[in-house]
C-alpha cells in the first residue's frame, strides 16, 4: 500500500495542472482519483481557501487506509493567484513523497520566499500531523491539520 500511495502522490501532484478534478458521485464534493491494478486513491474535498477532505486508498474496491484533513490559507482575503501559488507549493512537496515519508511528503521544503513544514506523529497505520507554509521565514500563510489510520473492519 505504501508504494502505491507514494506513486499516487508523485503522479497527481508533480504536474497539478494536468490533474483532472471531477465532481464526486453526489456532486457535493470534488474528486481527484488515481488507479493502478487493484489499488485506487481517492481524494474527496470541498472548499478552496479553506478545505476539508478525505483521502481513501482502496484495494479490490475495499477501503484500506484513510486520511482526513482541514485547513487552508491563513488570510481569507488572499488573492486567487496567491492561493494557487500556495497550493502549488504544497503540492510540490506532496510530489516528493517517498516510502519513508509517504504521508504529505518530506518534513521541510523551501523556495525563495516560502517554507513548507510537515510535523508528523505516529506511523502510517495511525497518525496525525500539521503542515504549515510561511512566507519570508515568519509570516504564516497556510496551515493544514490531518489525521488517519488503517481502515479495519
Amino acid at each position: 500500500m505504501i508504494p502505491f500511495l507514494v506513486e499516487a502522490n508523485n503522479f497527481l501532484y508533480r504536474f497539478p495542472d494536468n490533474v483532472i478534478i471531477k465532481n464526486s458521485p453526489g456532486g457535493d464534493m470534488k474528486l481527484i482519483e488515481y488507479c493502478r491494478g487493484d489499488y485506487i486513491y481517492r481524494n474527496y474535498y470541498i472548499g478552496y481557501r479553506k478545505v476539508n477532505g478525505t483521502i481513501l486508498v482502496l484495494k479490490n474496491k475495499k477501503p484500506l487506509w484513510i486520511l482526513t484533513y482541514e485547513g487552508g490559507v491563513s488570510d481569507l482575503d488572499t488573492s486567487d493567484e496567491s492561493v494557487r501559488k500556495i497550493y502549488k507549493f504544497v503540492w510540490q512537496n506532496l510530489a516528493r513523497s517517498t516510502v519513508v515519508q509517504a504521508i504529505r511528503g518530506p518534513s521541510e521544503f523551501h523556495n525563495d520566499k516560502m517554507t513548507y513544514r510537515n510535523r508528523f506523529y505516529g506511523t502510517i497505520h495511525k497518525f496525525n500531523g500539521t503542515e504549515t507554509v510561511t512566507q519570508d521565514g515568519i509570516l504564516l500563510i497556510y496551515t493544514l491539520i490531518y489525521s488517519g489510520s488503517d481502515v479495519l473492519f
